[in-house]
């Protein structure tokens, strides 16, 4: 399901600030010796106090993981000819779909965005917060995640590229923008200079700017194209199922320094 209404999101980069300790001269006694042998010996312990709660972190996981794709996931892809592209250790996921009508559809979204989505419902109406309201948006944000639809012509390999929002509980995506491209490779190119030329490209006025015919015209070409509340459920369900593989691998990867 599509809504016509549009929010835009400004994310805050939040920003550790590093510290080089000083380091100062010690004489070289036989005193400090003994001192440093015990310190190092203390530093094995906590090492080994991480890999033992580690050891057990990984058990429990192993414990409840299973590698089949759960029953649902597979009967979507029986069912829209979606497939997966296969990502391990990342924690963006792409589907691809070949349609009857010589296009590629690509669905991105960010499985660890997705999974951290509120679990209750979130109380709001289909229509999107006004600007008198604009001080909510924070929250309002948190019930959301960013999911990125390019589209390729394979007659031309021209392309579309739809930035949406998703709301998973109520099954609805958003349209913030569409940007035509020339070719696919400007819109699917992962380095970071095509990132970089990407932002700078001219995306369009705001989606709720333009002609409410072209808006409407433009949702039922996206859920023509699988864009429906049926994906949203998938991305939902598909995004636990590789997070908790992707947290499994980071606790054998941290298990494996410690140990």
């Amino acid at each position: 399901m599509l809504s016509r209404s549009l929010i835009r999101f400004s994310s805050i980069t939040a920003r550790q600030s590093r510290c080089r300790p000083s380091l100062l001269r010690i004489p070289a006694t036989r005193n400090n010796f003994r001192t440093f042998s015990g310190a190092a010996i203390t530093f094995n312990k906590h090492c080994q106090k991480v890999a033992q709660v580690l050891d057990g972190e990984v058990a429990l996981e192993l414990e409840e993981d299973s590698s089949v794709l759960p029953s649902s996931v597979q009967a979507f892809f029986d069912k829209t000819g979606f497939s997966a592209v296969a990502s391990p250790g990342k924690n963006m996921a792409e589907l691809v779909n070949q349609t009857a009508r010589g296009e590629t559809v690509h669905v991105f979204f960010d499985v660890a965005q997705v999974s951290n989505l509120p679990l209750e419902a979130a109380s709001m109406e289909n229509e999107m917060p006004s600007a008198a309201e604009d001080e909510d948006l924070d929250g309002v944000a948190d019930n959301f995640a960013n999911v990125n639809v390019v589209i390729v012509k394979k007659s031309d390999q021209s392309a579309v590229s739809f930035e949406l929002l998703m709301n998973l509980q109520e099954g609805t995506f958003f349209v913030d923008s569409a940007t035509p491209y020339a070719n696919a490779q400007a819109a699917l190119e992962e380095s970071a200079e095509a990132e970089v030329s990407r932002e700078l490209v001219y995306h369009g006025p705001p989606f709720s700017n333009l002609d409410e015919e072209l808006q409407e015209s433009l949702e039922v070409y996206l859920e023509s194209r699988g864009i429906n509340e049926e994906l949203a459920t998938f991305i939902g369900t598909y995004s636990e199922f590789k997070e908790n593989k992707e947290y499994i691998a980071w606790l054998k990867n941290m298990k494996s320094f410690f140990n």
